[in-house]
Formats: structure tokens, C-alpha cells, sequence
């Protein structure tokens, strides 16, 4: 009975802390939304584990035969979402609806057919399942949980992945004259990753739902009180995260914005940085010594552009020169629009259009029949 009020008390502070993020104003607005979501989703599996344990210890027949065991679904949901949190803090852009986006609901497959075919089960054999596989465990669900671990763990090591290489640029995300220091995500991810590892054996070691259950409480209990509290105290999570306000000149005068153009442009043809698919402002601030909003105003008040079309630039300069070259023609062109930093074959293709009114395929075709003098 305890236990049952512990769920229902957590997943009520998770919904409350959900609403907070959602209502609150914040300069990190955009990936406060995506923690939102992933505490509601917290709530959602605290709420469907009391409803799990409640059937299955009152031998409650009416709410067995009625239930779906649908809490891996929502674990699985968690780590998209994380995924895209992690994105939205690093500045990186976030399309929900296109594929890449969409392919990441393939390791929700499995989970979601075995509820179909469950659903469609005689009502004996699921009262029966569920509390067989409560007490005692089942194939199924070790396939299922095997599948939720390793969705786990990829998602994690790729967040990490991602926080890493921003640090080797730089500690700060800079967005809308707002500085965020991000090393508390790294610590936060380090931690996930090791309860992940740690608690992989015992879910299949101790095979029933009862302890995987609890081992999953204890695990995010553990982790997101971590982030609760590291937010709150370093990022601001409840406030704002931690910034500073950048002071922004009205204007940059002519000695200083050629000092400062030749250093950005020396900078980039010294360090191809464009053909990093992340390459925006704030990765070019660090190493140049110039802040996210005195570049913004040298390309747009001295060199007459935007930062992506400053990016794009040395990006389809590039592209241009593989292009042309016979020895590379067995390269695809998509190979070309990643090596050059492109995020896409799509965004490759429109931008090449738009400067120069011609496909790539186009081009390459047409220089490549073009006769030599």
C-alpha cells in the first residue's frame, strides 16, 4: 500500500514540475518544452505502475482484464525525447516530422505489436499473463526489455556524444544574447549511462515484472532527482537556466569590423569548421574570440548576410570544387553534401538551387560533358 501512495505521490510532483516548465518563461523555452514532456511522461509511468501493482496484489479482475502493460511503451518515448532536449539545448534544429525524426519510433515497434496481439488475447489468458509475468517473469518481456535497454543506452551514449563535442568547442550555448554553461548535462548523462549498466543485469537476472518495475523506480528516481537538483542549482531549471546577458555595441566600427572579418574568414579556411553540420555562431565565437552577437552584427551590418548563408558559402564553395573534380565522380552527391555539411540531401539541393539556378546532378552532368580546351 505504500508503494502504491510512493507512485502516486511521484507522479504527481512529475506532472507538477511539467506544468512548471511549460508555463514559465525562460530563454531555454524551446528544450524546457521537450523536459516537460519527458517529466509528464514520467508521471504517466508512475500512474501506470500504481495502477499495475493495485490490480495485480487486490486480484482485482475487473481492472486485469481491462489493462494494457504499457510501461515500456512510455519508457521507451523517454529517450527521443531526452534526445531532442539535448538537441534543442545545443541549438541544433529539431524537425519532428521529417525522417530522420520519424525513423526513431522504429524501436517502439516491438513493444507496440505485442500490446496489439495482447489486446486481442482471451480475457483469461491476460489476467493470467499478467500476473504470471508480475511474479515470475516471461519471454516476452525479457525481448522487450532487451530491446528498451539497448534503445537506452544508444540514445544516451549519442547524447553524450553530442555534449562532448560541444565542450571541445566550448563550455557555453550561446542563443539570444543568453550564455548557458552545459557541463552539468554531461555529469547528468555520465550518471545515466552508468544506472543504465548498472541495472541491466539485474532486470534479466531477476526475471518478473515486479523487480524490473521497481529496479526502473529506483534507477529514475535516482537520475532525475539528480537532474532536478543540478538544474535547480547550477542551470536554473525553475528560474532560467544560469546565463549572462551579453552587453550588445550598437554598432561595430570600420577598423574593428575588418579586424574582425579577416579572423572569421581566416578562421574558416583554416579549419574547414563549416563541414561540421552544427557549425553556427556560437562554435565560431570561442575560437575567434568574437561573441555570438558582435558576429551576428558583423555579417549582417559589414559583411551584408546572414550566418547561415555565411556558412552555406564556404559549404557550396566546396561542394563546387568536388563537383568539378572527375576523380571524384564515383562519390554520390549526398556524400559530397555531408562531407561539405550539409545536414540533408534536401537542404544540399535547395540551397545549391537557390545561388546558382541548377541541380547539383545538373551541374555535375553538365561539366562533366562539357569538352575540354
Amino acid at each position: 500500500m505504500e508503494t502504491n501512495y510512493l507512485n502516486l505521490s511521484t507522479s504527481l510532483l512529475f506532472f507538477i514540475l511539467a506544468l512548471i516548465l511549460f508555463i514559465r518563461h525562460s530563454p531555454t523555452k524551446g528544450p524546457n518544452n521537450f523536459l516537460g514532456v519527458l517529466f509528464l511522461l514520467i508521471a504517466a509511468y508512475y500512474e501506470l505502475i500504481h495502477l499495475h501493482f493495485q490490480s495485480v496484489n487486490s486480484n482485482n479482475f475487473t481492472q486485469l482484464t481491462n489493462y494494457l502493460p504499457l510501461e515500456t511503451f512510455v519508457l521507451m518515448l523517454m529517450s527521443p525525447c531526452l534526445y531532442f532536449y539535448v538537441l534543442m539545448l545545443l541549438n541544433r534544429p529539431v524537425k519532428i516530422y521529417r525522417w530522420s525524426s520519424l525513423l526513431q519510433v522504429i524501436p517502439l515497434l516491438p513493444c507496440v505489436l505485442f500490446n496489439v496481439l495482447f489486446y486481442f488475447r482471451p480475457v483469461d489468458e491476460r489476467v493470467d499473463w499478467l500476473i504470471r509475468n508480475f511474479y515470475s517473469g516471461s519471454m516476452e518481456m525479457i525481448l522487450i526489455n532487451a530491446v528498451l535497454y539497448l534503445q537506452i543506452i544508444i540514445y544516451l551514449f549519442i547524447d553524450y556524444r553530442a555534449i562532448k563535442k560541444q565542450l571541445k568547442i566550448s563550455v557555453y550555448v550561446e542563443k539570444n544574447g543568453f550564455r548557458t554553461n552545459i557541463t552539468w548535462v554531461e555529469q547528468f548523462l555520465r550518471i545515466n549511462i552508468i544506472v543504465a549498466l548498472i541495472t541491466l543485469p539485474f532486470c534479466f537476472l531477476i526475471n518478473n515484472e515486479r523487480t524490473s518495475l521497481l529496479i526502473g523506480q529506483l534507477a529514475m528516481n535516482f537520475e532525475f532527482i539528480f537532474l532536478f537538483i543540478l538544474t535547480t542549482l547550477k542551470a536554473g531549471m525553475l528560474e532560467t537556466e544560469k546565463v549572462e546577458v551579453k552587453k550588445i555595441p550598437r554598432q561595430i566600427n570600420e577598423e574593428q569590423a575588418v579586424q574582425y572579418w579577416k579572423t572569421l574568414t581566416a578562421y574558416m579556411d583554416s579549419s574547414k569548421l563549416y563541414r561540421d553540420g552544427a557549425c553556427s555562431l556560437s562554435t565560431l565565437a570561442e575560437p575567434t574570440k568574437i561573441s555570438g552577437n558582435e558576429m551576428s552584427r558583423l555579417l549582417h551590418e559589414y559583411g551584408k548576410t546572414s550566418s547561415s548563408k555565411f556558412i552555406n558559402k564556404y559549404r557550396l564553395e566546396e561542394a563546387i570544387v568536388s563537383l568539378q573534380d572527375k576523380s571524384k565522380y564515383r562519390k554520390t552527391i549526398d556524400t559530397i553534401a555531408l562531407n561539405c555539411g550539409f545536414g540533408s540531401r534536401s537542404s544540399f539541393y535547395r540551397v545549391f538551387k537557390r545561388v546558382y539556378g541548377i541541380s547539383p546532378a545538373k551541374y555535375r552532368k553538365q561539366f562533366r560533358i562539357k569538352p575540354e580546351a
